[in-house]
């Protein structure tokens, strides 16, 4: 993969699992938070060579936007799963990452769109700063096919 995707390692707990023995949608959600985290280090950098770009985060990230497309039932495994991330869209005050949740074999378990605002210290969206945004406009790649974008229902 390129240095524009985040390929990111996670272990399940037991505690994930649901009474359908399987792993929960909720703790699917967090696997997603977890590895979008573990990506914008390197996703949100400054520039190529991944001076830091924590100053992005400056008064905070507000998640505003959420869809998960479940697309296979993941069981509980001592193996883990891998979860590749990457920027999808990039606005002046907001941003997508996408991400695809699955066994490290291929099997795809699930995917997201997650759109997340910059905002100031009190709560008000502010500003990417301009560097930040061509550095990652340079690092988008395609949006996830969700169901929904391209109109077809279960």
């Amino acid at each position: 993969m390129s240095d524009d995707v985040v390929t990111v390692s996670l272990q399940l707990r037991w505690g994930d699992m649901d009474t359908n023995a399987h792993i929960n949608n909720v703790a699917i959600a967090r696997l997603f938070e977890e590895s979008r985290v573990r990506a914008s280090h390197r996703l949100l950098a400054r520039d190529a060579e991944g001076n830091d770009g924590r100053d992005v985060l400056e008064g905070g990230l507000v998640v505003v936007r959420q869809e998960v497309e479940f697309l296979a039932t993941m069981p509980y495994t001592e193996d883990g799963v891998v979860c590749t991330v990457w920027l999808s869209r990039v606005g002046r005050t907001s941003f997508d990452f996408a991400a695809r949740l699955g066994s490290p074999d291929g099997t795809a378990y699930a995917q997201a769109e997650t759109t997340l605002v910059r905002v100031d210290g009190t709560g008000r969206p502010t500003p990417l700063p301009g560097d930040v945004v061509a550095t990652m406009t340079a690092r988008i790649r395609e949006p996830l096919p969700l169901r929904s974008r391209s109109g077809a229902r279960a």
